[in-house]
């Protein structure tokens, strides 16, 4: 057989591209990565920043509901000894007005017993004691007024000034607010 043939490699400057327009390629790559990178930094640390701005947040909320917490609590407990204290101020009122209710019914008791003993010698004599029908007391007649000193008088145990208020008293059931500032003063 006959020789090999051997061709001529034939090279057209058209196919690869020129060198400057591969320069501006690699420049171009060089610049998108270098972009990426930086929109990827940036990112980051707004990432950082949004969380160190909730966290600081977060710490103020968490501050500020434990000092709400305190103020809750302090004003909770100064309405809870307002509410004790008056409370026992009720308490305290009550058992003084039961007191006084007792007392008044021990005085009315007691003048009861003597106006039964006074009328039971007066009704023969028209000295007799007498109210007045308006409400309001009246003037008692001097039989009655020296037998309700007598009885105040035994009341008292001697020395001292004595009450005759509660025989003057209408029979309301209400406490004279006189009688209980001329008491508040002994």
């Amino acid at each position: 057989m006959s020789d090999p043939v051997v061709l001529p490699k034939f090279e057209l400057p058209g196919e690869k591209p020129h060198w400057a327009v591969r320069a501006a390629w690699i420049s171009t790559a060089v610049l998108v990565v270098a972009i990426v990178g930086l929109v990827g930094i940036l990112m980051h640390r707004h990432t950082l920043e949004v969380e160190a701005h909730v966290k600081r947040e977060e710490a103020i909320a968490r501050v500020k509901a434990e000092a709400d917490a305190k103020v809750a609590a302090a004003a909770a407990s100064a309405k809870a000894v307002k509410e004790a204290e008056l409370a026992d101020l009720r308490a305290r009122e009550a058992a003084a007005a039961a007191a006084k209710a007792a007392a008044l019914a021990a005085k009315t008791a007691e003048a009861g017993e003597n106006d039964g003993d006074a009328d039971g010698k007066a009704k023969g004599t028209k000295t007799g004691s007498h109210r007045s029908h308006s409400g309001h007391g009246g003037k008692v007649s001097k039989s009655a007024a020296k037998a309700s000193g007598a009885t105040a008088s035994k009341d008292s145990g001697g020395g001292g000034v004595k009450d005759n208020s509660s025989s003057l008293k209408p029979k309301s059931g209400k406490p004279d607010p006189i009688d209980d500032m001329l008491r508040k003063m002994k």
